[in-house]
């Protein structure tokens, strides 16, 4: 049965991701810094074929701690990197703390964990996924910092798939817009229309959407795909 670790699962796309892959095969690890109620109710669902370690992607110790107890450099077929935070606020108005804590989740994480999943693909080849955003595109006001973290992602994904294509290793990202989950629903009822029309499917994104992105690329449909990005944003940046 083939392996998958996978970011940020507890919860919303997380979540979802778990639910999807774990329908098509896939025997799961997941990781946040806490199991949820959701996620304990999946894994009694999946007995054996669902796991979770705990880890906070704020604190670098922590993170080095993940990659030696999730067991990453011991093979998996494929890495989704979803974990992220959001920093909704001009740039001006963030202190160095909130931008460090962006840069270390959204980005520096990813890297760290990136590096022992690779480790253990050397010899058998796999895909690595990365969620990122449309706003590594397209800028959003309040998002420069968020933005750039994702943006970040995308160079590293590019990057990676030259450096190890040749082992077998695919690597690419998932670009979702506005999706439907608790980070929008912060959102007034105003500022959300105004997401909405500026989407030509004429509705936020659901973590599903999203879903099935990710599904195609860490199967062997996506075998002959590498270094790129799927947009699933409804049309909003077309």
């Amino acid at each position: 049965m083939k392996r998958v670790f996978i970011t940020g699962a507890s919860r919303g796309l997380g979540l979802a991701l778990c639910e999807g892959l774990l329908a098509d095969g896939w025997h799961v690890v997941g990781s946040a810094r806490r199991a949820t109620p959701e996620f304990e109710a999946l894994q009694a669902a999946n007995p054996g074929r669902l796991e979770f370690v705990a880890a906070d992607l704020a604190d670098a110790a922590d993170v080095d701690r993940l990659v030696h107890e999730a067991r990453l450099v011991d093979g998996f077929d494929a890495f989704v990197s979803n974990a992220g935070i959001g920093t909704d606020g001009l740039v001006t108005l963030l202190s160095p703390e909130a931008i460090a804590r962006c840069v270390q989740v959204n980005l520096t994480a990813p890297m760290v964990v990136a590096r022992g999943v690779l480790k253990g693909m050397l010899d058998r080849g796999g895909s690595v996924v990365f969620v990122a955003s449309v706003a590594a595109r397209t800028g959003f006001s309040g998002l420069s910092v968020y933005g750039a973290t994702k943006a970040g992602l995308v160079g590293f994904s590019r990057g990676l798939a030259r450096e190890y294509g040749s082992r077998g290793i695919r690597s690419n990202c998932v670009l979702p817009g506005f999706l439907a989950t608790e980070m929008t629903a912060g959102l007034d009822a105003g500022r959300q229309q105004q997401l909405r029309r500026r989407t030509p499917l004429g509705r936020l994104g659901t973590p599903g959407d999203v879903v099935g992105a990710v599904r195609f690329l860490v199967s062997e449909a996506a075998g002959h795909v590498t270094g790129t990005e799927i947009t699933v944003d409804g049309g909003m940046t077309a």
